[in-house]
């Protein structure tokens, strides 16, 4: 035998099922970054190399090139290396570098957690306004590493290269979500 509830238990349900949702949007959580939409005059984005406050040789090379690239192939802006040259200007400095193992064979460390953390910031260089702003960018990727002799081969350069172009992604869709 089925049960049928009153029309007015029925409207209940259906409003506080209607409404339940909204309550978890007031929950305090927001995006680390801040961005504003890209104005329509900005043509060209200067995109000169990051600066690198770790001891990391040649991190903030491949993580400039992962950017441009990814800015080549997502955007119609014009990309320059020379702050002068842009409309816009995309700065960043990398603050953090870290290599932990996490998975350990005979002995020693053969995957590795490879952590960046940096800021970044994208400025009309025009007017001066902040377009984007994020001073707590953090990207992990992991690595692994052969241990034989005859098979070893370094994986440090494809993780890095990975991490790159993982960061560069998130990054140029931060930027152009307006996150």
């Amino acid at each position: 035998m089925e049960r049928i509830l009153p029309l007015s238990s029925r409207i209940s349900w259906l409003v506080l099922s209607l409404i339940l949702p909204f309550f978890g949007l007031g929950c305090g959580y927001r995006l680390a970054g801040r961005a504003v939409a890209i104005p329509a005059n900005i043509d060209s984005v200067a995109i000169p190399i990051f600066t690198n406050k770790t001891t990391k040789y040649r991190l903030e090379q491949r993580l400039t090139a992962a950017v441009v690239d990814e800015f080549l192939s997502r955007t119609r802006y014009r990309i320059v290396p020379d702050a002068s040259q842009g409309k816009a200007l995309l700065a960043g400095e990398v603050t953090e570098f870290t290599s932990t193992p996490v998975i350990f064979a005979g002995g020693a460390g053969s995957t590795f957690l490879v952590t960046v953390r940096m800021r970044v910031l994208l400025r009309d260089t025009t007017t001066q306004k902040l377009l984007f702003e994020n001073n707590n960018f953090y990207f992990r990727e992991e690595f692994e590493i052969s241990r034989g002799s005859r098979e070893f081969f370094p994986e440090e350069g494809p993780a890095m290269d990975r991490l790159a172009r993982e960061f560069s992604r998130t990054l140029v869709s931060s930027i152009l979500e307006a996150f």
